[in-house]
C-alpha cells in the first residue's frame, strides 16, 4: 500500500519534479558556461601578454640583425678597399721613379760614406 500511495505522490508531481531538474540543469549550463567564458578570458589575457613579449622580442632581433648587417656591409667595404689598396702596391712594384738630381747625390755620399 505505501508503494502505491509512493507512485501515486510521484506520479502526481511528475511535471513538478520535471520542471525543478530541467531548472537544475539550466542553473548548471549558465554557470558552467559563466566559468568557461571566465577561464577563456583570462587565458586570452595571458596569451596577449605573451603576445607583447614576443613582438617586443622580435623587434629586438631585427634591430639586432639591422645593426649587425650594416656592420657586415662596413667590413666588406673596408675590405674591399685593402684588397684594392693591396692590388695597387703589388702594381706599383718594380715601378720605381728615378730620384732628382739632387737626392740621388745624397744618397750617393750618404750610402757610399758608410760603406
Amino acid at each position: 500500500m505505501m508503494q502505491a500511495k509512493l507512485w501515486a505522490w510521484g506520479l502526481r508531481n511528475l511535471p513538478g519534479l520535471a520542471l525543478v531538474g530541467v531548472l537544475a540543469g539550466l542553473v548548471w549550463f549558465v554557470g558552467d558556461a559563466f566559468n568557461d567564458r571566465t577561464r577563456l578570458r583570462a587565458e586570452l589575457a595571458a596569451s596577449q601578454a605573451d603576445l607583447a613579449t614576443a613582438q617586443a622580442s622580435l623587434q629586438q632581433a631585427a634591430e639586432t640583425a639591422r645593426i649587425h648587417r650594416a656592420h657586415l656591409d662596413r667590413a666588406a667595404d673596408e675590405a674591399r678597399q685593402w684588397s684594392a689598396l693591396s692590388d695597387e702596391m703589388q702594381n706599383m712594384e718594380g715601378r720605381d721613379a728615378p730620384l732628382s738630381p739632387l737626392l740621388a747625390a745624397t744618397a750617393g755620399r750618404l750610402f757610399s760614406t758608410s760603406q
